[in-house]
């Protein structure tokens, strides 16, 4: 039996880590969306650890594989903007080359939605590049609701589309 699971990533991942985000970076390029950089950019270990230090970075694990990452935090006035504390906010979702279409980004999706709905807060919340229209569909194949776009000038043309999911809040039965 296959299964999948996802557990908090620590500094001895940061290699792997590194290696499935240039693998995701190399997808992104290749259809043409430059929201993590240009051909040949790429993560360092340096920029990983990094990261680690200052978000929620998760590894997906596919049959005891490491084959995907992501982040999910709480707040993301960068692109976001102030908000009041009703979303948690998807960033960096990764698969390893040779493991796209095999459901593993609805995983880390519903695995995020499920860690908000804990939290009671409403909506889980990533973005993409506007231009790149299949990721966009791919996002809204999984119910999530473009609700506006942020051009981001620092990042030259870069326009970012915020998407939103709504998940169910558990609630406190009073028991």
């Amino acid at each position: 039996m296959i299964s999948t699971s996802i557990r908090r990533a620590t500094a001895e991942d940061v290699q792997l880590i590194t290696q499935i985000r240039n693998d995701a970076h190399a997808n992104k390029v290749a259809h043409g969306d430059y929201a993590w950089g240009k051909d040949g950019d790429g993560f360092s270990e340096r920029w990983v650890l990094n990261s680690l230090s200052r978000r929620a970075v998760y590894v997906v694990e596919h049959d005891c594989m490491p084959v995907g990452t992501f982040s999910l935090d709480l707040d993301d006035e960068a692109f976001w903007g102030p908000q009041e504390p009703i979303a948690g906010y998807v960033h960096g979702l990764s698969v390893r080359k040779g493991f796209n279409g095999r459901g593993l980004g609805s995983f880390m999706i519903d695995w995020c939605a499920n860690q908000v709905s804990i939290l009671n807060r409403r909506f889980v919340r990533l973005g993409c590049d506007a231009r790149n229209t299949k990721l966009c569909a791919y996002y809204e194949s999984l119910g999530f609701v473009r609700v506006g776009v942020k051009p981001m000038p620092e990042l030259g043309e870069y326009v970012d589309s915020l998407f939103e999911k709504s998940v169910n809040p558990i609630r406190d039965s009073g028991c």
